[in-house]
């Protein structure tokens, strides 16, 4: 779709990409003085008018802090077609997809991204509303870099038998590839590999299988995602997760709530980033300041660590192998956590 110069009162201003079913804009208004993120819909059919605005219903109906609120609905021509314009708050700051392909985003700040859209998940099956379509690209940061819930294109009532199994095909469970419908467990799932992403920095996940039977074995099977995590991330981490995406729709998180809590009983003492690919820094919770920095020199690698400033002797060793450096390096981050 070539971008409209107007659409209505708002100044279109630049493209910022496809959502499901329509084209979405930033856009100014001038009578109220703010950006918008207007959503563009076709709707060619006049059948299809109450379908185009139904995720606005659905926004108007889930209004919370942590899901995208949305400003008007209306009905707009161009190019001689019919659309439904969507017109929602612009989050500058963007979605948290393109933070994950532009930056590493630490184990905490995943915590918080995924607790708080967890919190917008929460409020929407509560209002009998599923999402279908979490991922990274769905969530977006707040003004206050809060998380916000987003793309609400393929909600519907969770009372509703659903004909389709639509949404992104990386996040879906074992049990909806079998052709069961989605529900607030598939919800919970899609959450699941979100955070398991984020840990990862997994900015992609690639969907390369040419059969439904190759697909499913690889979910069945834990291939995909293949449960393999960085060597910085604290087994306590792992197991929240592995439970949000266990195959068995019953072993999960039963509900958004018990998932979120579960998060944030998991606060870890340092908060862990790296710096350059031999040094790595950390935050503990009453400010003081970490750096674990590993090199090289004749008599092989050396690990330093530091609190302040200060060398911690009793952290630090010398004379380290090829092969036994990284495992080192990495034990005096993950024992840090406790």
């Amino acid at each position: 779709m070539k971008k409209p110069d107007k659409i209505r009162k708002f100044k279109v201003i630049d493209f910022l990409g496809n959502g499901n079913f329509g084209f979405v804009f930033q856009a100014y208004d001038p009578l109220l003085k703010a950006d918008r993120a207007i959503k563009l819909i076709k709707v060619a059919n006049p059948d299809k008018f109450v379908e185009a605005v139904k995720e606005a219903q659905t926004l108007e109906a889930c209004r919370h802090k942590h899901i995208v609120d949305v400003k008007e609905v209306d009905v707009f021509v161009y190019e001689g077609t019919p659309c439904v314009y969507i017109a929602m708050e612009y989050l500058a700051k963007g979605s948290i997809q393109k933070h994950l392909e532009n930056r590493f985003i630490s184990i905490q700040e995943s915590l918080k991204i995924v607790s708080e859209a967890l919190l917008g998940l929460e409020h929407a099956h509560n209002s009998n509303v599923l999402h279908r379509d979490i991922k990274p690209g769905n969530i977006l940061f707040g003004d206050n870099a809060e998380a916000k819930l987003s793309d609400f294109g393929l909600a519907l009532d969770y009372h509703v038998d659903p004909s389709d199994t639509m949404g992104y095909k990386p996040h879906q469970p074992l049990e909806v590839i079998d052709g069961n419908p989605m529900d607030k467990l598939s919800d919970i799932y899609a959450m699941g590999i979100t955070l398991y992403r984020l840990i990862n920095n997994v900015p992609d996940m690639a969907f390369n299988f040419s059969t439904m039977d190759e697909w499913r074995a690889a979910v069945k099977g834990n291939k995909y995602p293949d449960r393999k995590y960085l060597p910085h991330v604290p087994r306590k981490i792992k197991t929240i997760i592995n439970k949000a995406i266990n195959n068995s729709p019953d072993k999960r998180y039963q509900s958004a709530s018990d998932f979120r809590q579960a998060l944030e009983k998991s606060v870890l003492s340092i908060d862990w980033s790296p710096l350059s690919a031999t040094t790595w820094v950390g935050t503990a919770l009453n400010g003081d300041k970490f750096e674990i920095e590993k090199t090289h020199n004749r008599s092989g690698w050396t690990i330093d660590y530091k609190r302040n400033g200060r060398r911690l002797k009793v952290h630090c060793v010398k004379g380290l192998s090829d092969e036994e450096v990284d495992e080192e390096f990495f034990k005096r981050i993950v024992a840090s956590y406790a």
